[in-house]
């Protein structure tokens, strides 16, 4: 599957009956003797729902008419064990059929999210973060109601009915074809109901995905709607798109409702039928009493079935629906692979070329075009350059996070595509404007990705890196837990300690995508100092907010028009008179 799929394709597409079958078959695979044992559990359960209206037959034909009460009491003892059968059964059966799906969700989640994990950002820019997380909780949850609440009440039902229709021909072949042939007519409106219900509930569900993606969007933006006063635009964003959900509901409820009424239409006119043409089959005395009353309670419990089917046939279209999204994920393609035989390399120098690279995140719309660059291991690279200019994307492509169209980037002489993926990003530190950290000690945030941290090296760290006072000025010291919701910490501190937790795995190669643009300046003065520390003997990338933070780079290249307009050092670029020139006289006259 393309990487690139659209997602108007994946939420309103038709539904891929044959992918819904095939995830179930390969979750499956691993409890066989679990479904064995539901099969075993559901057919006593069948057979002793069926015997119990045989053994009230008997007693309305034998023990009443022949006042033969022993006999009574035998078949009513009877009929007790054969209810205890089958609601112990029946009970066992729902116990372990939950447990097993229970097991099966565990395992669809884990390989969702592992699938995530090796999906390239461009995945992840493609398709919305509520969708995902839709296809990851609520559509997992469809796959599970589709095994415990679908087809295993699917299979029941064909095995009641099928035997319910084979005792029925037994007892009396006319009315058994009578309630047969009403049956069959029966099946096909719930056929037809099913065709209808396909198309729309998958629609339904890529619009519960949209819904979840302005909630989600809406939550993690509050602060930024609230103080821009935007609060009606996105209620009426959050509207339209509720308002797509609750057309398509109805129409799904509504293709439900006639289909279910059509079916409560049969179950009269069976019953209907069964009297018509039993009443003079029984004056005639060609069928019993008993024989009536069975044909009435096997045709009921035939229609309270088949109509079970209808009310199953939501679940079971909204289940098939769900597993086909879950396999757009899991058959989705990553570009970003490890190659057969990987290069790897523990102790890498960090020295990184850039020849005749181009990339565009779609075909005609180019980002960077014609890189070329060479920066030795130890050295500074600042890049600078117009918002959109494609800075971010630059050094993305050194940690093979996008692929480049044309071109090689090559570490230590070797194409970054023939790395071992796990290799190159263990020596790439990568810290961003919007520091991400766990709502824990900040010591665990430093051992996250490298759990061996001891104490003693987390405090080095901070104190090399000039910050030892910001750490012994928290309540706790370095067993502080980050609360990143109330402002705990200021953002510069939020920077100190995703810097340290980098420096902590030594990193050959250090990315600092504007690391200081969203502090104030003396958080700024601090993390500056730290990350001229941090930068001794590593080659560093810098994407520059502020000029000041790079006039001590090794390298500047400023990008514009996705090309390198002009590089070299701060005293060569103002030599030149160039733009860089135009903007550092801005930057000083702006001071």
């Amino acid at each position: 599957m393309r990487l690139d799929m659209q997602k108007k394709q994946i939420q309103e597409g038709p539904v891929n009956i044959k992918n819904g079958l095939r995830l179930l078959k390969e979750s499956f695979k691993r409890y066989k003797l679990e479904l064995l044992f539901i099969f075993i559990l559901l057919l006593l359960s069948v057979l002793g729902s069926l015997a119990l209206p045989k053994a009230t037959q008997y007693a309305i034909d034998h023990d009443l008419p022949n006042k033969d009460y022993e006999s009574l009491k035998g078949t009513v003892v009877i009929m007790v064990l054969i209810s205890i059968i089958d609601i112990s059964s029946s009970y066992f059966r729902l116990s372990l059929t939950g447990k097993t799906s229970q097991k099966v969700l565990f395992d669809i989640r884990q390989r969702i999210f592992n699938k995530l994990q090796v999906l390239p950002l461009k995945f992840f820019s493609e398709n919305q973060s509520g969708d995902i997380i839709q296809r990851l909780t609520g559509n997992v949850e469809g796959v599970g109601n589709l095994f415990s609440q679908g087809l295993i009440r699917i299979l029941e039902i064909i095995l009641k009915d099928a035997l319910i229709i084979a005792l029925m021909y037994l007892e009396d072949w006319r009315i058994a074809t009578v309630v047969t042939v009403s049956a069959l007519v029966t099946f096909l409106l719930i056929a037809f109901q099913g065709k209808f219900l396909s198309k729309p509930l998958k629609t339904m569900l890529g619009l519960e995905g949209k819904l979840s993606s302005v909630s989600q969007e809406f939550l993690d933006g509050f602060l930024a709607i609230k103080s821009g006063n935007q609060d009606n635009e996105w209620s009426r964003k959050f509207e339209k798109e509720n308002t797509l959900y609750y057309q398509q509901s109805k129409k799904v409820a509504k293709i439900s409702s006639i289909g279910n009424a059509s079916l409560s239409l049969m179950n009269v006119l069976s019953l209907f039928l069964i009297i018509l043409f039993s009443t003079p089959l029984y004056q005639k005395g060609s069928i019993t009493l008993g024989s009536i009353i069975l044909f009435i309670s096997y045709s009921q419990s035939l229609f309270r079935t088949m109509n079970g089917i209808s009310n199953l046939w939501t679940t079971v279209k909204t289940g098939i629906a769900s597993a086909d999204r879950l396999v757009e994920v899991l058959d989705t393609e990553s570009s970003i692979k490890n190659p057969e035989n990987p290069f790897s390399k523990e102790n890498i120098e960090g020295d990184v070329r850039f020849e005749d690279v181009d990339f565009s995140y779609e075909e005609g719309d180019t980002v960077l075009s014609d890189i070329n660059f060479h920066i030795e291991p130890g050295k500074t690279v600042a890049i600078i350059g117009p918002t959109g200019a494609g800075k971010t994307t630059f050094v993305n492509l050194i940690s093979r996070l996008y692929d480049v169209n044309n071109g090689e980037i090559l570490i230590d002489g070797v194409n970054v595509k023939d790395w071992n993926l796990e290799t190159l990003r263990k020596q790439i530190g990568y810290l961003i404007q919007d520091t991400f950290l766990f709502e824990d000690t900040i010591l665990n945030n430093l051992r996250y990705n490298n759990p061996e941290v001891t104490e003693k090296e987390a405090l080095k760290i901070f104190k090399d890196l000039g910050a030892e006072h910001f750490i012994k000025s928290l309540p706790k010291g370095i067993n502080t837990i980050i609360r990143t919701d109330n402002g705990s910490i200021s953002s510069g501190q939020q920077q100190i300690i995703a810097l340290a937790r980098i420096l902590l795995r030594n990193p050959k190669i250090l990315i600092l995508d504007e690391a200081t643009s969203r502090i104030d300046t003396k958080s700024e003065k601090m993390i500056q100092k730290a990350i001229e520390t941090a930068c001794k003997d590593k080659t560093t990338f810098i994407i520059a907010h502020r000029l000041s933070t790079i006039f001590n780079a090794d390298l500047i290249i400023l990008i514009q028009e996705n090309r390198i307009l002009e590089k070299g050092t701060h005293k060569e670029l103002l030599e030149k008179g160039g733009v860089y020139a135009e903007m550092y006289s801005s930057f000083i006259g702006g001071r």
